[in-house]
């Protein structure tokens, strides 16, 4: 019984893996695309999570003067009426 088993576990393993290495012989191209395509994914995503960091750790950090105009920006903008703000974003 368990010598049936492992024999047809054993078959059954090696035909899945023969059926992609098949599928590769007859569509090379198009195998090849879909690995290029995974490859070019897993990349982009790589990136987005690791690279953010990265780019964050490298950004210039604002100027005073920028950090005084926009703090300065902010107080004016919260201090007038809400239809002049609308006019003076627009």
């Amino acid at each position: 019984m368990v010598s049936q088993q492992a024999r047809f576990s054993s078959s059954s393993m090696s035909s899945a893996l023969s059926q992609p290495t098949e599928m590769v012989k007859e569509y090379p191209l198009s195998s090849m695309l879909v690995v290029f395509g995974v490859g070019l994914g897993v990349g982009v995503l790589l990136a987005q999570t690791l690279g953010d960091p990265v780019i964050r750790a490298f950004s210039p950090e604002p100027t005073f003067m920028e950090r005084l105009g926009r703090q300065m920006y902010d107080t004016f903008h919260s201090a007038i009426p809400e239809s002049v703000a609308r006019r003076m974003s627009a």
